[in-house]
């Protein structure tokens, strides 16, 4: 009944708003028809593959509606409010005289903003919003706050190490750590974000470290892993280690690729909530060469 009755407010005012938008990298392209209010949204990108090689820096935090899982971020940068159970965009002008306010309101009390309703409905409505009303769910700013850390994949730190001229052998201890670790390769790191009168603090790490060694094996490390020295010898390492069963001769190139996928978890709180988000990022693939004394010494 309330989306009918504005409907029929809009109609009054004899305006007609046409409303082009492109949502963020979490949401998708949308268009709004000017005369029934559906908004139609085309995904670009299929989804969130997890940050590979790098990846965006963030991860993706997801807001709840319905029982439903759905972006925190709408069309036109607009962001989810629960309260109002929409995305929350730009002030509304239909041009003209403008809309006024509800009954019992002023223009100093307040402003009509775009409210976008998520699917089935995907339609959009003027909503009249009283200055310093929260109108952004703490999650949205704790993914900008992640955003803002500008996270990267780790250094890997390897022996045998990567190179032409580089071989380790059949059967003998490999060792893996992070090189050069950065806060923000490894963390912990710490950053907020605000809108009005909603603050929230993120504080990101990484709580484990998934190395895929190229031969059909992963190995799962807690913490930095052990760098490697000369004195350790033929030793196992300590935190972090491999062994290679079969020479890589029959690998592409002649190597195994190795990656490090770095799994950080991210806590925040504000807003009168708090959470937790995780997602990976990945390294670029470093190949390592691995054959056998004999074949050395030939």
């Amino acid at each position: 009944m309330l989306r009918r009755l504005l409907a029929f407010i809009v109609a009054l005012a004899g305006s007609l708003v046409i409303v082009m938008v492109t949502a963020s990298a979490a949401s998708a392209d949308c268009v709004a028809d000017p005369i029934t209010g559906e908004v139609h949204c085309e995904d670009e990108d299929g989804g969130n593959n997890g940050g590979d090689g790098g990846g965006d820096g963030g991860g993706s935090s997801t807001c709840s509606y319905g029982g439903n899982e759905i972006p925190c971020t709408g069309p036109g940068g607009s962001v989810w409010s629960s309260a109002h159970g929409c995305y929350v965009g730009d002030v509304w002008d239909p041009g003209g005289a403008g809309a006024q306010p509800p009954p019992g309101q002023t223009n100093e009390d307040g402003a009509w903003h775009i409210c976008y309703f998520p699917p089935p409905g995907s339609s959009w409505e003027p909503m009249w919003i009283q200055n310093g009303t929260v109108t952004i769910d703490p999650v949205v700013l704790a993914e900008r706050a992640i955003a803002s850390m500008d996270l990267d994949p780790i250094q890997i730190g390897i022996v045998p190490e990567s190179g032409p001229n580089r071989v380790g052998l059949v059967g003998l201890p490999v060792w893996m750590w992070v090189d050069s670790p950065t806060d923000d390769t490894f963390g912990p790191i710490t950053a907020s974000a605000s809108e009005g009168s909603v603050s929230v603090s993120a504080t990101a790490s990484v709580s484990s470290i998934l190395w895929d060694m190229g031969d059909g094996t992963t190995v799962t490390c807690t913490g930095k892993g052990t760098p490697y020295a000369d004195h350790y010898g033929k030793k196992d390492s300590p935190t972090c280690g491999h062994r290679y069963e079969k020479m890589s001769t029959d690998q592409p190139d002649g190597a195994y690729q190795v990656t490090a996928t770095s799994h950080w978890v991210v806590e925040w709180t504000g807003g009168g909530q708090s959470g937790t988000i995780e997602f990976d990022l990945t390294t670029d693939s470093l190949p390592i060469r691995i054959g056998e004394a004999q074949v050395l010494t030939q």
